[in-house]
């Protein structure tokens, strides 16, 4: 049984982690002191403190509507104070809840959490967090507005509990500039977790209502949300290294700062999501959230979600080296700040190109939470990826239905492993286990009808041709349910802040492209996993497979086909060429360690090149699928970053960028030839975080190349002076 489920453990006789700096820095001396050190020296001395005193307030009531027409809730001078008193013990409870959530035991959780979510201040945000995360999980818009009700209660108590000036011109003030870090260091530690909280809930509360409510006025208030949420974060991360400086100065002592490590690991989740995720965003994006105030550091953002969990200790030793099991008392978010390290570099790292990944340190984090939650679901789901990416299907298949099996109280979290069993599936060319998993996510799950109902009729679709066990009439059967299914996929798209949903709008089109052709596509299962950035995920096996059917259709296209019998002749010869040019990359780099014989890789460099030459050759000709030329493009720009053609690369993806800057889509043949293509902004986004990944590749390998000067001019001096001696 996992140690946190326990009723009671000494701590003395814990083996403790190692605590940053903490082993040998004093608050007086001149070494800056980790946030996590502070923080967990604050709480271990908060109850040898006295107590403060309490503020004036009213009884507890509700009064008035403010402007989103929420009634304001007044705390008693009684109430404030027990509050006050039994904060971090309420935390302590909040942090068992989440404890059992975490391993999949979500009623028990609930059970701890919905008593006292009207009273305590950490108990209503985890009641609205778990309602949250379902509502995510469901898609169903009673579930959202059941989780915006609940964060809107959190938001009020936390409100309630901030604190407040006394004069008018201060709250004035305060509505217009926000809180300083002055302001900060005269609040207690209660008033300090009321400001997070509320920060924390309108976030949450923001996303929600985007996905909710379709407006574009919806859009831009809950931006402002957003923002208020960012800068009550930035504000809060400035008293955080205000303190350190004064702590490490020596001008206060820990216990003077009421910090504790549920306040520190809270405020690190957020700033360091944020900067994270804002500097992810393509230029063009880029520009305009930071002239509205937003800035991003991404090595920064890592650096403080990493030093939640204090991995920083662990850099450089064997990865079997795991940290003690946690306390009762751990940061509150550290789960959550371990997560989000784990969809960097795992999940993230597999979707975009990125420069800063850090496998080792996803192992050892992942190990540990296993570890500790043997059944939690997100963990199980964060190795089926992992073993997805290491090219280990089989072992992954096994963790997915690990999950699938421990879960059955939110049946969605169930759906996000049928998910992956599906992407297996497609990768393995199972087409009726695919069949399946994406058959069980329409029946019981909102997040993409349409997408569901492609991948059906693509499985469909595919087993008609290529199962060779079926007679003609059940084939023919195959064939009728697949194109019945793909005359249902337009009209099954949603919207989501008032806008179509990228993957949707290509599967529309891929749909209508079939009825057109009369059931017809050419390999829309690798289409649909390019389009899911899936190929990295296929074993060599799978590779030589894929390249033997890209080659067939390709030598049946240009040698035993006229273009004039074939509806979109071009678009068929295209994709082929695109979908062998990838093939052929993954399989070199692949081979890159092997002995694999070099006439080989010279021919596969070769036929790489010929590939992406026909796509530039005939682009003009396509007639629908356009989008080919520009990942076509960016195809070979991969190829020149693994030849180390740096700047090359570059040039290929800037004129990307610039193309659809500048609105000049001139490629193709076709009514729609100058509008957007599809999956553009996938392609946008691959291309600012491929640029990021050209400059570190590229400034490696000067720092390389200078440190081979100096080793060479070194060597030559020394066999100078020999020859001298001599």
């Amino acid at each position: 049984m996992p140690p946190f489920l326990t009723s009671s453990t000494s701590s003395s006789s814990k083996k403790k982690r190692p605590d940053g700096l903490d082993r040998n820095v004093k608050s007086s001396s001149n070494i800056t002191m980790s946030l996590r050190t502070m923080g967990r020296m604050g709480q271990s001395m908060s109850n040898m403190l006295p107590s403060k005193s309490k503020e004036k307030s009213t009884i507890m009531e509700e009064e008035g509507p403010t402007e989103e027409a929420e009634p304001t809730i007044h705390i008693t001078n009684k109430a404030w104070g027990k509050a006050e008193e039994n904060l971090l013990e309420d935390i302590k409870q909040v942090r068992r809840a989440m404890d059992l959530f975490l391993d999949s035991r979500i009623p028990e959780a609930e059970s701890i959490l919905e008593p006292k979510r009207q009273t305590s201040l950490y108990h209503s945000l985890g009641h609205s967090f778990v309602l949250f995360l379902k509502s995510l999980m469901t898609f169903q818009h009673t579930d959202i507005e059941e989780a915006i009700e609940a964060l809107k209660e959190t938001i009020q108590l936390s409100d309630a509990f901030r604190k407040k000036n006394s004069s008018w011109i201060g709250n004035i003030t305060s509505w217009v500039k926000g809180i300083s870090v002055q302001d900060i260091w005269e609040m207690s530690r209660l008033h300090r977790h009321a400001e997070l909280v509320y920060a924390e809930s309108y976030l949450l509360k923001a996303l929600l209502c985007i996905i909710y409510d379709e407006s574009f006025v919806s859009f831009l208030r809950e931006g402002l949300n957003v923002r208020a949420s960012y800068n009550t974060y930035r504000t809060l991360q400035k008293f955080l290294n205000n303190a350190r400086e004064q702590v490490s100065s020596g001008k206060k002592e820990v216990t003077e700062c009421g910090l504790d490590d549920h306040f520190t690991s809270g405020v690190s989740l957020g700033v360091g999501l944020f900067n994270i995720l804002i500097s992810l965003l393509p230029s063009s994006v880029m520009k305009v959230v930071e002239f509205i105030g937003f800035t991003s550091d991404r090595a920064y953002g890592m650096e403080l979600l990493e030093a939640v969990g204090g991995w920083e200790e662990y850099d450089g030793l064997p990865l079997d080296q795991l940290p003690p099991d946690q306390e009762a008392n751990e940061g509150l978010r550290r789960q959550f700040c371990d997560m989000v390290l784990m969809l960097y570099h795992i999940i993230l790292s597999k979707l975009i190109p990125l420069s800063d990944v850090n496998e080792n340190l996803s192992d050892r984090v992942l190990a540990y939470n296993l570890k500790i939650y043997p059944d939690g679901v997100f963990f199980l789901y964060f190795s089926g990826r992992q073993l997805i990416a290491r090219r280990e299907l089989g072992a992954a298949k096994k963790q997915y239905q690990k999950a699938i099996d421990i879960q059955k109280d939110w049946k969605q979290l169930q759906h996000m492993c049928y998910w992956e069993l599906g992407l297996i599936n497609l990768l393995q060319q199972n087409w009726k286990g695919s069949l399946d998993c994406y058959s069980t996510l329409y029946k019981e799950s909102n997040w993409s009808k349409a997408v569901y109902t492609y991948l059906q009729a693509t499985s469909l679709f595919v087993l008609s041709i290529d199962d060779d066990t079926k007679s003609k009439e059940e084939k023919e059967k195959l064939l009728k349910g697949a194109g019945e299914k793909m005359l249902k996929v337009t009209s099954a798209k949603q919207k989501i802040a008032g806008k179509s949903i990228p993957l949707e709008k290509f599967v529309a089109r891929k749909a209508r492209k079939f009825v057109a052709q009369g059931n017809r596509l050419l390999f829309p299962d690798l289409e649909i996993l390019n389009a899911f950035s899936a190929f990295d995920f296929m074993s060599s096996d799978l590779l030589h497979n894929n390249l033997e059917r890209t080659n067939k259709e390709i030598q049946r296209l240009t040698h035993e086909t006229k273009h004039e019998e074939v509806l979109n002749y071009y678009d068929d010869l295209c994709l082929s060429h695109y979908l062998r040019a990838i093939i052929l990359r993954l399989l070199l780099d692949h081979q890159m360690n092997s002995s694999t014989i070099e006439t080989k890789r010279i021919e596969w460099k070769q036929l790489h090149k010929e590939s992406i030459q026909a796509v530039m050759d005939h682009a003009q000709k396509i007639q629908l699928d356009h989008y080919i030329y520009y990942f076509t493009r960016y195809e070979e720009a991969r190829m020149l970053i693994q030849d180390e053609q740096f700047e090359e690369a570059k040039t290929i993806i800037q004129s990307i960028i610039k193309s659809s800057d500048k609105g000049q889509f001139n490629v193709g043949a076709g009514p729609h030839a100058k509008n957007k293509y599809s999956l553009e902004n996938t392609i946008l986004f691959k291309c600012h975080n491929c640029l990021t990944e050209i400059q570190a590749l590229s400034s490696n390998n000067n720092k390389e190349d200078a440190t081979s000067d100096e080793e060479e001019h070194f060597s030559s001096a020394a066999s100078s002076i020999i020859v001298l001696e001599k």
